[in-house]
């Protein structure tokens, strides 16, 4: 019972770690160009179609375009163009711009804005209910358990 219990609760304790660390939301800016952000505020992947990319001393990306991207003195994104990205006492990200950003008991994205997302047991994405802001959308790695 005791070998059950402790496969459980590494089991969990996996998923958890794979939720924090495939997920992010994507800010969409100007010229077609968006940043993705990791739940915790790191700069994750730019999808670039126009524009040059400048980086500061500490290899962050501080320029997409002419949209500048300001971090604070954890490294987190706090600001990108004219859009605030805020952050709770756990250093999730839960508002970007006007939109709130929940998650569940899990740590894992469970609403952005009016959009509701639902997973399995695995922690895999499977369902959005409703439909996120026009300037967010939300990104995962499909099938990396």
């Amino acid at each position: 019972m005791r070998k059950l219990l402790l496969w459980l609760i590494m089991f969990l304790a996996f998923t958890v770690v794979h939720a924090l660390s495939s997920d992010a939301i994507e800010v969409f800016i100007a010229g077609g160009n968006s940043v993705s952000l990791s739940t915790t505020g790191k700069v994750f992947r730019l999808n670039i179609s126009t524009g040059a990319v400048a980086y500061d001393n500490l290899n962050r990306v501080v320029q997409v375009g002419n949209v500048s991207i300001t971090y604070d003195a954890l490294s987190r994104a706090i600001k990108i163009g004219d859009i605030t990205v805020v952050y709770d006492q756990s250093s999730r990200v839960i508002k970007i711009g006007d939109t709130p950003i929940s998650y569940d008991i899990s740590n894992r994205v469970s609403k952005i804005g009016d959009a509701e997302l639902t997973y399995d047991e695995l922690s895999r994405i499977i369902n959005i209910t409703g439909k996120t802001p026009d300037n967010l959308r939300f990104a995962t790695v499909p099938g990396q358990t």
